[in-house]
């Protein structure tokens, strides 16, 4: 009976055409889905450091209060000093720390001020925690304005926003949401996965506003993009940190990461500081822009990797055509987007060259004219 109801629930999917599977093609030439954005995954200083970790034993053994506290204080150290925050706090994944820092911060009877286009990690992390949720259209401060306005019987209000929206590449209004943060007595949270190793010289999206890091700021990052490996970060105050090691259940009952990934993401860390791979990904971007935008598959430029190849129903036919071509592209489909905005979520890395780009609008104009 059981697997019955999976058939049907199955074949429900089917129909609506949003079934998922897993792809793989060792005979790829292009990997424009990657968020491996400054190559940092196959860097051999990076790998080297990763065999270094080994030394310590293939994984953790433990949660990070157990057996599992290895070499992690050193990376928890270099990211802090990173983000200029006087502590930080690494967590298994990037999902696991939304879902972790919101549900345990908090709580019933607060107030969670939520992005409408926000990952799903803050998402089910804020429907964890128990709190009032408001969700404001995508970037509309003055909607936000007026929610606060109308919210001032609340004593805790958590206004949480991607940093980088990671389907469209668009940069939230930091600088707004800061000023808004401060007036109404708010935190702000922001998620910066996409942000991390990409703007500000890499050092994030608080830094490309030139926003120094205060109390009522959590700063949010993975591991898994720009720099390179696997996990999740928070950055914030002392008390933050303290707090979220007692309270936070996906930080309290997850095995730590291995140590040879947090060796790995030290160095990866050092790589982005230099400022050499990230002055790349941006020549890349304003090069990429120039031949989106001639070939009309953009209309405004970026300064983010991501590129939204708006393309309706048709985006999934492109993108598996894309793979006669050796182009690993990934079509994106509604739930993940609204319908009639799925796309070919397109990311740029720094090992990209011109050529590529210019193979790519070729490719996708021949799989378009038929």
């Amino acid at each position: 009976m059981f697997r019955e109801n999976l058939k049907k629930e199955l074949d429900l999917i089917k129909n609506q055409n949003l079934y998922r599977k897993l792809k793989r093609d060792d005979n790829i030439r292009l990997n424009f889905s990657t968020n491996d954005y400054l190559g940092l995954s196959k860097n051999n200083e990076v790998i080297k450091a990763y065999n270094d970790g080994l030394n310590y034993g293939a994984g953790a053994t433990g949660s990070r209060l157990t057996s599992g506290n290895i070499n992690h204080e050193e990376l928890e150290e270099t990211i802090s000093e990173f983000k200029k925050t006087e502590k930080s706090l690494v967590y298994s994944s990037g999902y696991g720390t939304n879902l972790g820092v919101i549900s345990s911060l908090c709580k019933k009877g607060d107030l969670v001020l939520s992005d409408e286009l926000n990952h799903a990690s803050i998402v089910d992390g804020t429907r964890l925690s128990r709190a009032d949720k408001k969700i404001y259209s995508h970037n509309n401060m003055h909607e936000l304005i007026e929610i606060l306005e109308n919210s001032r019987n609340y004593e805790n209000k958590f206004i949480v926003s991607d940093a980088v929206f990671s389907m469209d590449g668009d940069i939230a209004p930091v600088d707004e949401l800061k000023k808004i943060a401060d007036k109404y007595n708010a935190v702000l949270i922001l998620d910066d996965a996409h942000g991390t190793g990409v703007l500000g010289n890499g050092k994030g999206t608080l830094h490309h506003f030139k926003i120094k890091p205060t109390d009522n700021i959590i700063q949010i990052g993975t591991l898994s993009k720009a720099v390179g490996t696997v996990g999740g970060f928070v950055s914030g105050i002392e008390e933050l940190i303290d707090y979220l090691i007692n309270t936070s259940r996906s930080f309290i009952y997850s095995t730590a990461l291995p140590p040879a990934v947090i060796s790995a993401s030290i160095k990866s860390f050092e790589l982005i500081k230099s400022g050499e791979l990230t002055d790349k990904l941006s020549k890349n971007i304003n090069t990429a822009n120039k031949i989106f935008k001639s070939s009309g598959f953009i209309e405004e430029e970026k300064i983010t990797p991501i590129y939204p190849f708006i393309f309706g129903e048709d985006s999934i036919k492109i993108s598996e055509e894309l793979l006669k071509y050796k182009i690993f592209c990934v079509g994106i489909r509604y739930p993940t987007v609204k319908r009639g905005s799925e796309r070919i979520r397109l990311s740029i890395t720094a090992e990209n060259k011109k050529e590529d780009f210019e193979y790519l609008c070729e490719c996708i104009s021949k799989i378009k004219n038929g």
